[in-house]
Order: C-alpha cells, then sequence, then structure tokens
C-alpha cells in the first residue's frame, strides 16, 4: 500500500517511512504528524502502524525543538529564568501536539514555533509576573525586527560594498530556507511593497501576510545572527 503523506512525499511501505523520518526537515515532520493523526488516511488494520509513525515524528520534533527554544526565550524574549523557560517550553510543544492541524506549510515551521512560544512566553507572565515584561509584551517585539533588519541592512563605510555583498548573501541563503509563499510575502516587504498589495497578489488576507512577515523575519534574524 502507497503511503502519501502530502502532495511531494509518498512512500511504499511503513519501513521505508520511518526509515526516512530522521532525514526529514521540521516541517516535513510536521506535515508527516499531522497526517498520522488521522486515522481515516490508512485502513484500520494500518493504525497501529499510523500510530507508531505518530509517536516517532514527535519524538523527533521534540528532540529538535527543544533546546532552540529555550534559546530563543533567553536570547529573544530575555527570559533568564532556566526554570521558567522549561515551563514555556513544555507549554508550546503541548500546543504543537494537541492543535497541529494548525500548522500551514507555506509558512515557515520554525517562525510558526518562535511566534507560538512568544505568545505562551506572555501569558506565563502575565499569570505569574504581572509585572515583567518580555520583548513579546506588545507590539514591540515586531518593531525590533523591523529595528534589526533596518540595522542589518545599513553598511557602515568604508568597506561598505564588501560587507554589503557578504550579508547579502547571508540574507538570500536564510531567505531561501522559507518556504516559498513565505519567500514571496518577505521578498515583496524588502521591496517596499504594502501588505494590502501583496494580499491581494497572493490571494490572502492582510493578517496572514503581516504574520507570514514577521515570522519570516525572526526566522532569517535567528538563522543570520547564528
Amino acid at each position: 500500500m502507497a503511503l502519501t503523506p502530502s502532495e511531494t512525499v509518498r512512500f511504499e511501505s511503513w519501513k521505508q517511512l520511518r526509515q526516512w523520518l530522521p532525514e526529514a526537515t521540521e516541517s516535513q515532520l510536521m506535515t508527516i504528524f499531522v497526517w498520522a493523526s488521522d486515522q481515516a488516511n490508512v485502513p484500520a488494520v494500518e493504525a497501529p502502524a499510523l500510530a507508531q509513525v505518530r509517536k516517532e515524528a514527535f519524538e523527533l520534533l521534540f528532540r529538535r525543538t527543544r533546546e532552540v527554544l529555550m534559546r530563543f526565550l533567553a536570547r529573544r524574549q530575555n527570559c533568564r529564568d532556566p526554570h521558567l523557560a522549561e515551563d514555556v517550553v513544555q507549554d508550546v510543544l503541548l500546543q504543537v501536539y494537541r492543535r497541529a492541524e494548525q500548522f500551514d506549510p507555506q509558512r515557515s515551521f520554525w517562525g510558526w514555533l518562535y511566534r507560538i512560544a512568544r505568545n505562551k512566553y506572555i501569558d506565563t507572565l502575565r499569570r505569574t509576573r504581572p509585572g515583567d515584561t518580555g520583548a513579546g509584551w506588545t507590539d514591540g517585539a515586531d518593531e525590533a525586527l523591523e529595528k534589526w533588519l533596518q540595522k542589518y541592512k545599513t553598511v557602515p563605510a568604508p568597506d561598505a560594498a564588501a560587507i554589503a555583498q557578504e550579508e547579502s548573501q547571508h540574507m538570500e541563503a536564510a531567505l531561501a530556507r522559507l518556504p516559498k509563499a513565505q519567500q514571496l510575502i518577505v521578498r515583496r516587504k524588502l521591496e517596499g511593497m504594502k501588505g494590502t498589495e501583496i494580499a491581494k497578489e497572493i490571494g490572502k488576507s492582510q493578517a496572514y501576510v503581516s504574520q507570514a512577515y514577521h515570522e519570516g523575519l525572526e526566522v532569517l534574524r535567528d538563522a543570520i545572527e547564528q
């Protein structure tokens, strides 16, 4: 029986699928996890194999994302409490597990995950530390990304040309790792196109464009500054 988790991913056996899982990207693992969450995708007799794939896909996601999310909270959200960060990461991964169907493969997996982590961190601070704020407490996180982008694009003399070329290459390499739909949104915004114009071009809402753009910037900054 052929297994087709998506239009671009197809396997001839469960063994082949499970052997491939460690090689999959995080976005692909998420796609597999969502697909394997619906038992209607295979005959009832194959349900145990489907459940095992679902389990293995999520375990891989957990191992790959936990430390990255801890660093994100410390570096981007100014979380200085490792125990609090650990609690937030657990909440993030629990939400990913429970609401996996909300993942949009047309946007970056990491941008989506960072957005969840930021929101979870803000919610946690509001519940436990009403006087504390993080980078994502208000719209400051998106403003900080815009400031980072402007600073990144500003190249000092006298080595402006060489630095500009090197940074342009870094930016292009990071952009290339975004899903094509999100790449288009980010590129159009960098070209100066308005969100309303981009939304009309791609047939999405302006809110979708705005969120995809800022998620994309978050991924670019993380990739470039590593």
